[in-house]
């Protein structure tokens, strides 16, 4: 039986295939066709067949019908693309890192016309306004106060696997506007996180692979970037960043505070500061050096030793659908979906695709997502 031939464009073909950041060999593989006629396709020397054609637009995470457009779309370099994503990796980005930037792209685009057609006013706008007018000396402080987290609500956690605290900084940071998102896609030695800039809706992204004490961090560390942008990029950005995240999440003279008020040997002091301020103990340690509550040589064997203890079990076993859900698409956007949703601003079918879950399991992903919040369901 003759198997039907795809006659895509080839020019669009190969743009697809080299947009993701595949090779020839890793694309053929992934097709279920060999490197030559991948690129005897790419050339219009041949064609894939329809299958093939399907399996490509999925590999390649792009509609099958654009495959067949006359030329490709226009698309910014991966260059221009980085300039837009603080501390993600340096181009050109493997295809996982371009997948988790489309979509955190897709959904910054969804979340500013869902805000057009509810008619809400964007918060990040006139949040910007204040922290970027503020003096810099003053913005740790101004960041915390806009963010709404008190050092005694902080204080009252204790927690030292991180949920609870990320919970916590992941609903102030999307109550200045900010969407902030969690991924596994990514190894976390290639990228802990970055933020995607926007002037009405910027996003941040986490790895989910990190511990979730130190994606707090992360996240605080990428508010950093985006304020940059705004104010001004010092000549080391990425250590203004780290001291930004850090007086944030551990204010200097509460820090100095509960170090003093710790009782033990150095490791249990600093393990009494990170529970303290639901850090982790590595970050602990380098906030308390460059604050001089400790020398270089203590910190270097406090770290020594931290970095030979296991990572704390975070009895989550990977979470399940919903939670893993929420975390991926990210609270404030859910939400948003939702209230489009209730408006009529969106059908259920066009919920269902930005979502990502089914219509009729809906209302799981409320109950987890009220869950979390500590709503009723």
């Amino acid at each position: 039986m003759a198997r039907t031939e795809a006659h895509l464009t080839p020019a669009v073909l190969r743009w697809a295939r080299e947009s993701i950041g595949y090779d020839l060999e890793n694309a053929a593989k992934k097709i279920g066709t060999t490197i030559d006629k991948l690129a005897q396709a790419e050339v219009g020397a041949a064609y894939l067949t329809l299958r093939q054609a399907e399996k490509a637009a999925d590999v390649y995470q792009q509609p099958l019908a654009l495959l067949f457009s006359p030329e490709p779309p226009v698309e910014p370099p991966q260059e221009a693309q980085f300039r837009q994503l603080p501390d993600a990796p340096t181009p050109p980005w493997p295809p996982e890192m371009v997948l988790v930037a489309r979509r955190v792209r897709e959904r910054q685009e969804a979340a500013k016309e869902l805000q057009n057609l509810l008619e809400e006013e964007p918060p990040w706008p006139p949040s910007r306004e204040v922290l970027t007018a503020a003096d810099e000396d003053e913005l740790p402080a101004l960041t915390r106060t806009r963010l709404g987290i008190s050092l005694e609500q902080q204080l009252s956690w204790r927690d030292t696997i991180g949920y609870t605290a990320l919970r916590h900084w992941t609903s102030a940071l999307e109550s200045l506007g900010v969407l902030v998102m969690q991924t596994g896609e990514v190894d976390i030695h290639l990228m802990r996180g970055f933020a995607s800039i926007d002037e009405t809706v910027p996003a941040i992204i986490a790895n989910s692979a990190d511990d979730a004490r130190a994606r707090v961090y992360t996240a605080l560390h990428e508010l950093g970037h985006l304020l940059l942008i705004l104010r001004g990029s010092p000549s080391n950005p990425e250590q203004w960043c780290e001291e930004f995240a850090g007086n944030v999440l551990m204010p200097p003279e509460p820090l100095r505070a509960q170090f003093q008020a710790a009782s033990g040997t150095l490791l249990k002091r600093i393990d009494s500061v990170a529970r303290d301020f639901s850090v982790t103990p590595a970050a602990a340690t380098i906030r308390l050096l460059r604050n001089k509550h400790i020398s270089q040589r203590d910190a270097n064997e406090a770290l020594d030793t931290i970095k030979g203890r296991r990572r704390p079990d975070d009895g989550e076993g990977g979470g399940n659908y919903y939670s893993t859900q929420i975390g991926r698409m990210g609270p404030a956007f859910i939400r948003l979906v939702f209230n489009a949703l209730e408006n009529q601003a969106v059908t259920y079918p066009g919920a269902s695709s930005l979502l990502g879950v089914k219509v009729n399991n809906f209302q799981k992903l409320r109950t987890y997502l009220a869950k979390r919040e500590g709503l009723p369901a």
